[in-house]
């Protein structure tokens, strides 16, 4: 973790949550994450987004300790390592909620019919065109799992009728 504070940039805010914890972030952490981003934005316009032209308030349900993994998920390359580098003591659920909450979708969720042909693929070859093997790789399995868990996180299916909800 702390991959955020290695980035540089010219422009830095400081962020207050309510538990009082401050956070200066960089341009480039500002922008990988939308609700910052709108925050900053909106912020010249309310008082109680950005007090006494200081700091931006966060919203009261953003956790400081889970705000710091997500900022350090910005820098992952794939879906998976949201899940290889949690902490044991972390709430998958909760960082999955805050990950929404801030508008970071790091791949869009998957159809049912893409979840299906990930986990349970077949395929029938005929005999003349001798043995086929099908080679996969669990890099792509462990990614589907994770966007799959995360859907259901966030309740994107309709089981009924086996469509992804917008």
């Amino acid at each position: 973790m702390n991959n955020h504070i290695s980035e540089s940039s010219s422009t830095t805010k400081l962020f207050r949550f309510s538990s009082g914890q401050c956070l200066t972030l960089n341009e480039y952490q500002i922008e990988k994450i939308p609700y910052l981003t709108a925050l900053v934005s909106a912020g010249i316009n309310f008082d109680s987004i950005k007090v006494n032209e200081e700091y931006y308030l966060l919203d009261s349900q953003i956790d400081y300790e889970h705000f710091l993994y997500v900022l350090d998920s910005i820098s992952f390359q794939t879906v998976r390592e949201i899940f290889i580098h949690l902490p044991k003591n972390y709430n998958i659920l909760a960082i999955i909620a805050l990950l929404d909450f801030l508008a970071i979708e790091f791949e869009k969720d998957p159809t049912l019919e893409e979840v299906n042909s990930s986990f349970f693929w077949t395929a029938d070859f005929g005999n003349k065109l001798g043995t086929y093997q099908f080679i996969y790789r669990p890099s792509d399995i462990q990614d589907m799992t994770v966007r799959f868990a995360i859907a259901i996180a966030k309740e994107k299916y309709d089981f009924r009728n086996r469509k992804v909800n917008e």
